[in-house]
């Protein structure tokens, strides 16, 4: 899970006046999430804004997904509005994607998915560019510094801020030990991140797209999903991955208490599976 960002979504405006210029209609945009960035479908039109801070990661994500839409990968495609993305307004990067309305009935099953996840990892290692991609260490690492501020996440007893923090130093040290090949991997496919179209699983939130362990992903969805998976993976590595999968996930949930009253439930969730794993 990446840190989140509050995004203010008084931009919404001139972007729904901006899809509007490009010759849909647009009556009532309709905010979709707002984690690390805000999702607005633009109703009733096909469109979906994507709304960011940070300018590098929007233009890569759309770099990256283009490519997999080459690559016949199981995407949700961007929206070509006849414009360069991303547009900046506000100092935001905007990017544009095809809305996929969801039946909440209709989930995915563990089999689906893990049959999609293997399909997409076999379009990412055909990816062209790996150099411009970080590694999955570097988030890790970004939670480790959080932890460290004193100002960060106050409600973290110290006790506990220190267990998040050697579980993730000390994983990272273990991994870099187990694992001796990495590839291109999702970075968080989790199952907020995978939509059904035309009922099938499709991926979404590329700007998470680094090198690391096949492990990685998998370590986001429930153990179903690996029993199932048609690839080769290595099980302790992937029990390892669980766990600072969680600890970074409580640490951005304990310092985005504001964002929602359920980051507090969520960070305590994944905390306790942390302590679980020290007993």
């Amino acid at each position: 899970m990446e840190k989140c960002h509050h995004v203010r979504v008084d931009v919404i405006t001139p972007v729904a006046d901006l899809v509007r210029s490009c010759g849909f209609d647009v009556h009532q945009p309709v905010n979709l999430r707002s984690t690390n960035n805000a999702v607005v479908w633009l109703s009733p039109s096909p469109v979906v804004a994507k709304i960011s801070k940070e300018h590098d990661k929007a233009g890569r994500e759309l770099s990256v997904v283009r490519e997999l839409v080459e690559l016949a990968a199981p995407v949700v495609p961007p929206v070509d509005l006849g414009i360069e993305q991303p547009v900046s307004i506000d100092e935001k990067a905007i990017t544009f994607w095809r809305y996929e309305p969801q039946d909440d009935v209709l989930e995915p099953t563990a089999g689906q998915i893990a049959e999609c996840l293997f399909r997409l990892h076999s379009k990412l290692a055909s990816m062209r560019d790996r150099a411009a991609f970080p590694t999955f260490v570097e988030p890790l690492m970004n939670a480790v510094r959080a932890l460290e501020r004193p100002d960060c996440s106050p409600e973290l007893v110290e006790v506990d801020r220190a267990l998040l923090r050697k579980t993730l130093i000390d994983g990272i040290a273990r991994l870099a030990k187990m694992t001796r090949t990495e590839q291109v991997i999702h970075g968080s496919p989790h199952r907020f991140n995978i939509l059904v179209v035309d009922a099938a699983p499709q991926f979404i939130d590329f700007e998470t797209v680094e090198l690391g362990p096949l492990e990685w992903d998998l370590a986001h969805l429930e153990p179903e999903v690996a029993d199932l998976y048609p690839g080769e993976f290595d099980h302790q590595v992937l029990a390892l991955c669980r766990v600072m999968v969680s600890a970074a996930t409580s640490t951005w949930c304990w310092e985005g208490l504001d964002r929602g009253s359920d980051m507090q439930s969520h960070a305590q969730h994944h905390l306790e599976i942390v302590r679980s794993c020290q007993r």
